[in-house]
C-alpha cells in the first residue's frame, strides 16, 4: 500500500514537471536596443510578422516591447523568451501607456512610419541561436 501511493506520488510529480505544451515550436533570445532619432526609447511596441507566411500546424505570434533604455524584448511562449527562427518583417508602434488600463492608445509617436507590414521596411532575421543581437534598430519621428 506505502508503495503504491509513493509510486503514484511520484508518478504526479513527473507529470507535473513535464512540458506544459509539447507541440510548442524552439524559440530563441533576441536582443539588441531600439532608439528613435538617436535617443534609446522605452515603450515601443512591435509585432513579428513571419515572410514564409503563418505555419497552419504549429501557429505562433511573436511581439515585444522596448524596455528600460530601449532594450529589446520579444515574446512567443512565455514573457521574453524569444521568437522560432525566421526572417520577420516587424512593424512598429509607439504610444502612450495608460497605468490604470494597463494598455497603450492615442497617436503613434511614430507616425505609423513603421506600423503597417505592407510597407516597414523593418525586417528581423532570428537564428537557431543562443545570441541573436539586432544591434542598434535606429529609427526615425521624419
Amino acid at each position: 500500500m506505502i508503495r503504491t501511493s509513493l509510486f503514484l506520488c511520484l508518478a504526479c510529480l513527473l507529470v507535473g514537471c513535464a512540458k506544459k505544451y509539447p507541440d510548442e515550436k524552439a524559440v530563441y533570445p533576441v536582443t539588441g536596443v531600439v532608439t528613435v532619432d538617436g535617443v534609446p526609447q522605452e515603450g515601443l511596441q512591435f509585432k513579428l510578422h513571419n515572410e514564409a507566411g503563418d505555419d497552419p500546424a504549429k501557429p505562433t505570434f511573436s511581439s515585444g516591447y522596448s524596455g528600460p533604455e530601449g532594450k529589446v524584448s520579444v515574446s512567443t511562449y512565455a514573457d521574453g523568451d524569444g521568437a522560432p527562427a525566421g526572417t520577420y518583417k516587424v512593424t512598429i508602434q509607439w504610444q502612450e501607456f495608460n497605468p490604470l488600463s494597463m494598455s497603450f492608445g492615442g497617436p503613434d509617436k511614430l507616425s505609423g512610419r513603421y506600423a503597417d507590414v505592407a510597407t516597414t521596411e523593418l525586417k528581423w532575421t532570428i537564428t537557431e541561436s543562443k545570441t541573436n543581437d539586432l544591434g542598434t534598430i535606429a529609427l526615425t519621428t521624419k
